[in-house]
């Protein structure tokens, strides 16, 4: 005990681990000392054992010794790369000290129910609301809660105005269903106007052809005739010249038979 002393750093190994704490092996001193685990690291730390393991070799300061011969020792205020101290004059310690007292004298307060108000209304005579917030009339007449059947009305309600939800879209499904019949008759009627065009235009065409055809006809028949009647001038003529050279011919023949006396 002799050599240890308030303040005082040193590398010390690791004797032995704890649900707590762990207990340090202190240099020159046969005492050990303890780490709680709320000296271990500035962090929150719930199991040591994941830190420290024994055998191992840590920088301590010794911030506390007691009557009885108890040595309390600290990691988060030593650097743990090179032994410096990170609290010199104590104060990170001091404030440590202060917020476990006042976490000690802290108790919870048992919650008591009370009335509202502690006052006693002048009407019905009970406690915790005035007179001008009761109920009762000045009568003395009391009423009772709405029966239940009444408030099975907003339910009631409610189904009316699905049925008229409900009606009002089959409404909107016929209004489509006519728009979509009335369409496609449009679209049939004007598909059928078409094709009575087509076929009109198709008439007119095969008429015209027909007429065409006619026309080239009569004109083939009117050159055939023009043709055969010319033919026919021509025979005519040639038979005509024909008989006047016969009867030329007779003419000189009765004139040699019978010449002149």
């Amino acid at each position: 005990m002799a050599n240890c002393k308030l303040n005082q750093i040193f590398l010390g190994e690791v004797a032995s681990v704890q649900n707590y704490g762990a207990f340090i092996k202190i240099p020159g001193c046969a005492a050990q000392g303890l780490i709680h685990k709320s000296q271990v690291s500035t962090a929150h730390v719930d199991d040591v054992a994941e830190i420290l393991q024994r055998g191992e070799r840590v920088w301590c300061k010794i911030i506390s010794i007691g009557d009885d011969s108890k040595i309390g020792l600290s990691m988060k205020y030593v650097n743990q790369g090179n032994g410096t101290d990170l609290d010199p004059n104590g104060v990170e310690l001091q404030r440590d000290m202060q917020k476990k007292k006042t976490m000690g004298k802290h108790e919870s307060k048992a919650i008591h129910l009370e009335a509202v108000l502690n006052t006693t209304c002048t009407k019905c005579g009970t406690a915790g609301h005035l007179s001008k917030d009761c109920f009762m009339s000045p009568d003395g007449k009391k009423y009772e809660l709405i029966p239940e059947i009444e408030e099975e009305a907003p339910v009631q309600i409610q189904t009316e105005t699905t049925e008229k939800e409900k009606k009002h879209k089959h409404k909107k499904l016929k209004k489509k269903q006519k728009s979509k019949k009335h369409k496609q008759n449009t679209d049939d009627s004007d598909s059928d106007k078409k094709e009575v065009v087509k076929k009109k235009k198709k008439k007119h065409s095969k008429d015209q052809k027909k007429k065409k055809k006619r026309k080239h006809n009569s004109s083939t028949s009117d050159e055939s005739s023009s043709d055969s009647s010319s033919h026919d001038v021509k025979a005519h003529k040639r038979k005509r010249s024909e008989s006047l050279e016969k009867r030329a011919k007779k003419c000189k023949h009765s004139k040699s038979k019978y010449p002149d006396g």
